[in-house]
């Protein structure tokens, strides 16, 4: 489980701009004391939200039960799309309570493309790069220290994650996605598990309501391809063997999810789930 006071680090206003050089090769302009205070307050203020993020995505990832730390690496552009993740081990938490753990960051790396982030400030993004590292710092705790209602609570959130991604990637991965949502989906399925009537609707993501887009082409690609599916196939579906089966989910789309999209940036590019920031 999560610790929810996560302390981030944030190491020259968390900006090392994907510097390739030496660490003056990004000087911060000269800024006012009122200027100064406004950019701590968005610092403040994207901290909290991205550990809420962090905290849940994380949980959720974390299907092998391990526990200890890392700090989770994003690079985004001046757009706030994310075009490089790494991890790195933690310096600054106890290694007695929080020892880093290498297969912890190998599994939770995902989260860089399969989650949602809120928008870093412009004044936090590197004028001359066009780029911003974010060095998030990820503490587990064992899950041994979970009550039975949480553990119990936790399955099935894990479920439900499992059956979003199965409908992720049948549903949505292979269509071009240039905007950031949630696509909601009614489906009716048969006795064999195969959809006969589905109804979607795409809406702006709490998050990043700015970033939506009512794309008219995914919505009608999201709709024929949910009508062709059989979900016999998904985790935990149970076909109702006597009739039909009703189903809603909410799906969460952005064009880099699960690296399947990437984004790309005149400064730095990744491919596949395994993109980096290599050279930035």
């Amino acid at each position: 489980m999560f610790k929810r006071s996560l302390t981030f680090a944030f190491s020259a206003l968390l900006l090392a701009g994907c510097q390739s050089g030496t660490d003056d090769s990004y000087r911060s302009p000269k800024l006012t004391a009122a200027q100064e205070k406004e950019q701590a307050l968005q610092r403040d203020v994207y901290e909290k939200l991205i550990s809420r993020v962090l905290a849940r995505e994380g949980d959720l990832a974390n299907t092998q039960g391990r526990d200890g730390s890392f700090n989770l690496m994003l690079t985004l552009d001046d757009k706030n799309r994310i075009i490089g993740c790494g991890t790195r081990p933690n310096k600054k938490v106890d290694a007695r309570v929080y020892p880093y753990n290498r297969k912890l960051a190998e599994d939770l790396r995902s989260i860089c493309w399969t989650a949602v982030f809120p928008e870093l400030p412009l004044s936090l993004i590197d004028p001359e790069t066009k780029t911003a590292r974010v060095a998030a710092p990820v503490l587990v705790y064992p899950l041994v220290a979970l009550s039975p209602d949480t553990r119990a609570r936790r399955e099935a959130a894990l479920h439900d994650k499992a059956q979003n991604d199965f409908l992720f990637k049948q549903l949505l991965a292979p269509l071009p996605i240039d905007s950031i949502g949630v696509a909601t989906l009614l489906m009716m399925t048969d006795s064999t598990g195969h959809v006969r009537e589905c109804a979607a609707s795409l809406d702006p993501h709490s998050l990043r309501a700015s970033e939506f887009r009512q794309d008219d082409a995914l919505l009608a690609g999201l709709v024929q391809r949910c009508k062709q599916l059989d979900m016999s196939t998904m985790p935990g579906f149970v076909p109702n063997t006597r009739g039909m089966t009703s189903a809603f989910h909410r799906v969460e789309y952005t064009p880099w999810k699960a690296g399947l999209k990437p984004a790309q940036s005149q400064s730095c590019s990744t491919t596949g789930s395994r993109a980096s920031t290599q050279g930035c």
